[in-house]
């Protein structure tokens, strides 16, 4: 979903009821500049929680990647080739979810610099 989608006239006259008293419309000049004010402040607000959770998730994705790292280590001590293949098949799965944290990242702080 588009951010636009996610904050509507209808959340902001949610949160400004003393607009719906006026009987604002969306499209006066009032209106239009207090909900743009709104939506930036929602968007910031939105953008930051949604870097944060893409932390946590490199956070654990990165912990889990070095976990699989050691395992294999171990298994390539005891020269099990067939488990060794299966290791790193989901280390590479890690690597390839970290990479699309990390482009998320970039997209949201991409966004922000936008807002």
């Amino acid at each position: 979903m588009s951010l636009n989608q996610k904050y509507s006239w209808a959340h902001f006259l949610k949160e400004h009821p003393e607009m719906k008293k006026k009987g604002v419309k969306r499209t006066s000049d009032e209106g239009k500049k207090a909900f743009e004010t709104a939506f930036k402040k929602y968007a910031k607000e939105f953008l930051k929680a949604r870097l944060h959770g893409i932390e946590t998730l490199q956070k654990k994705a990165t912990h889990k990647r070095e976990e699989l790292i050691k395992k294999q280590q171990e298994v390539v001590k005891a020269k099990k080739r067939p488990r060794v293949k299966f290791l790193q098949t989901k280390i590479g799965r890690q690597d390839a979810w970290l990479s699309r944290l990390s482009k998320q990242a970039e997209r949201a702080k991409e966004l922000q610099k936008n807002f």
